[in-house]
């Protein structure tokens, strides 16, 4: 039987909640080099953690869930907001200017710390049950197996290949859409 595909993204995501609350409390003490610090663990935390929720799981999830979740795009475009947002903290934690940038560092601190848990909380909430509720256990070993290549820096662009060229539909042509036919026989 297939492991969990969404358990070790959840224990990521404890982690980076970890690091979240660090941000805060260096934030607090507008701590320069603790804030440095953090933000770049958070940003090597969730580069990885975001090309195995879309490289993997996203990208099978919407041949899964077709229309019956229109808000996986919408997560594609929150991860690369808060990449983006954190570059931008990056640079002006790194800026010469500092003391101008002090309340727009705290503002898109705060704005960071919410928009990431928000994220992170719908994701557990909403995403990762559907998911888990949808893949097939071949697909959940393929995810999987991706993990461990993408966790050994061992992953290109070419390892989407197999995802990308999954069938869309089985035999009776609701292959992912619905539950009760996911273990209907797709072929001969």
């Amino acid at each position: 039987m297939a492991d969990s595909v969404t358990v070790p993204l959840i224990k990521e995501h404890a982690k980076l909640r970890e690091r979240l609350g660090e941000l805060k409390a260096f934030l607090l003490r507008f701590d320069l080099a603790g804030l440095r610090k953090v933000i770049r663990e958070i940003k090597d935390m969730l580069e990885p953690h975001h090309l195995k929720e879309e490289a993997v799981l996203y990208l099978i999830g919407m041949k899964f869930l077709k229309a019956d979740n229109q808000r996986l795009p919408g997560l594609f475009k929150e991860h690369h907001q808060t990449m983006a947002r954190l570059n931008t903290l990056c640079g002006l934690l790194y800026s010469g200017r500092l003391t101008d940038g002090e309340d727009q560092i705290q503002q898109l601190c705060f704005v960071i710390v919410e928009s990431l848990d928000h994220h992170m909380t719908e994701e557990e909430e909403i995403v990762y049950p559907a998911l888990e509720k949808l893949i097939d256990p071949q697909t959940k070993e393929l995810i999987i197996s991706r993990y461990q290549s993408i966790a050994g820096n061992e992953f290109d662009e070419f390892d989407r290949a197999p995802l990308i060229s999954m069938p869309d539909m089985g035999g009776d042509g609701t292959f992912g859409t619905n539950p009760q036919t996911m273990n209907k026989p797709t072929g001969p």
